[in-house]
């Protein structure tokens, strides 16, 4: 059973994006931006306590200060974990009581971007109107200096972010975990404190490479893409272990490689979850967006669970799942949302959702995932001048190939019978456009990408 949720929210504002604001430091992103950022989301959360934190990124230092001095300024006190990950962070939020949150990141962006995720009372993203606020805020200078400035004061609170993924592993036998090797490639990220220390704890034997935090990102590119894990696969079958992970920049994705070394999409870790989940509870609601696998519909079937969808982007995920009381939550990035712990994706969970599943099964990676069901997938991306040169290419688009959508709920979608779909979108992070698609079969996959592409270009072309 499928539910799409339709128009959930308003149409994004100027300065968010899909995920957040975010931009090239020095041009979108400064300083001055910065400070009305902090001062804005102060305002906003007038009275709040707001947890503050930061990626790896070397501008990060630098907007941090002045994110924090738009909040104290505003008369709100800091609690500030400096480096943390996107989804700890947002777990803090959560069981702090009434805080709100903001993370300096630009997630799996290249080095040069920077950028801010808000984080509302209940430890998620906030919805597109509060953002509408923050932008309106910033862009009229709504808000000013506080007679008593805000305190701010160092916290380290990340054990207790470990602690509380730790006990949804509770019950498996300990001496499973002590035969399992890892291999972690944060990717320079941070999460170089999250999931080597959960699996160290477990006393799993842990191989990391990339393990330096450092926001030049040296190792590899930030987005854990399969053309960027070679090593992390070489490394698999180097120390024969059993399962490699990969990260982005802030820790809320990831990716997993078998002990074949092969690399799996976030669609087939997101439908092993699914699976597992879904077994133990049948009939659960499942949020995912149109852009994921015709193989996470097909499990949903399988163990009658509800299937709701929505547009692209964690936050569209996340609020749909509180408003629908999901349980799970996923995307074809490698984001995963397990509402148990907290609905938001969080690379850490989602490899200790991954441990699990090999360990309730008993079987390897590459055994459990050749069980799901099989479809091909290809992600291709366009590069535009802006964003305003993504919008008309996409208006072009759009007049060209009327007849064959059957979406437009997010981007254009179009549905062909037999062999697949493709998607089309632009980029709510960057100024280019996405192209998606799927099919039953390798040849059909190339040929939705060889027609379909090339339209696009010329679309941009005009």
């Amino acid at each position: 059973m499928t539910k799409v949720e339709q128009a959930a929210f308003p149409t994004t504002s100027r300065l968010f994006g899909t995920n957040g604001i975010r931009g090239v430091v020095g041009e979108e992103i400064n300083i001055d931006l910065a400070y009305q950022v902090g001062s804005s989301i102060a305002t906003l959360f007038k009275g709040h306590p707001i947890l503050l934190g930061r990626d790896g990124r070397v501008s990060g230092r630098m907007i941090i200060e002045a994110v924090a001095s738009g909040l104290l300024a505003q008369g709100n006190d800091v609690q500030d974990h400096d480096l943390i990950t996107t989804p700890a962070l947002q777990y803090l939020v959560r069981i702090s009581n009434g805080g709100a949150g903001v993370i300096v990141t630009a997630s799996h962006n290249p080095p040069e971007y920077n950028g801010f995720k808000v984080i509302d009372t209940d430890g998620v993203e906030i919805p597109r109107e509060k953002e509408a606020v923050v932008e309106d805020m910033v862009q009229k200078n709504h808000w000013t200096l506080s007679s008593q400035p805000g305190r701010r004061i160092k916290q380290d609170r990340i054990d207790i972010y470990l602690d509380a993924i730790s006990r949804h592993l509770e019950g498996l036998d300990p001496d499973l975990f002590k035969r399992l090797t890892v291999v972690v490639d944060v990717g320079n990220g941070v999460s170089a404190l999250t999931t080597p220390v959960l699996l160290q704890r477990l006393s799993c034997r842990v191989v990391v490479i990339n393990g330096n935090i450092d926001g030049t990102f040296p190792g590899r590119q930030s987005e854990p893409r399969p053309e960027n894990l070679n090593t992390l696969s070489k490394a698999v079958l180097q120390e024969n272990a059993d399962l490699g992970i990969a990260h982005d920049g802030d820790g809320d994705r990831a990716i997993f490689v078998d002990e074949t070394g092969a690399i799996h999409w976030g669609d087939r870790s997101f439908a092993l979850v699914e699976d597992m989940i879904l077994s133990e509870k049948p009939g659960s609601r499942v949020v995912t967006p149109l852009n994921s696998s015709m193989a996470v519909k097909e499990i949903a079937d399988k163990r009658n669970g509800h299937l709701i969808l929505t547009k692209v982007g964690s936050i569209y995920v996340s609020r749909t799942m509180l408003k629908e009381n999901a349980i799970l939550g996923g995307e074809e990035n490698g984001g995963i949302f397990y509402a148990p712990h907290h609905p938001v994706r969080d690379g850490t969970m989602a490899a200790a959702l991954i441990l699990k599943a090999m360990l309730t099964n008993g079987q390897s990676l590459s055994k459990i995932m050749s069980k799901l069901p099989s479809y091909h997938m290809s992600k291709e991306k366009v590069l535009c001048g802006n964003s305003g040169e993504c919008e008309r290419a996409m208006q072009r688009l759009s007049e060209k190939i009327k007849d064959k959508v059957s979406s437009t709920m997010d981007g254009i979608k179009v549905q062909v019978d037999g062999r697949g779909w493709v998607l089309i979108r632009p980029s709510g992070t960057e100024p280019l456009i996405r192209i998606y698609a799927e099919g039953k079969t390798e040849s059909d996959v190339k040929g939705l990408i060889g027609k379909y592409k090339p339209l696009v270009v010329e679309s941009l072309n005009g």
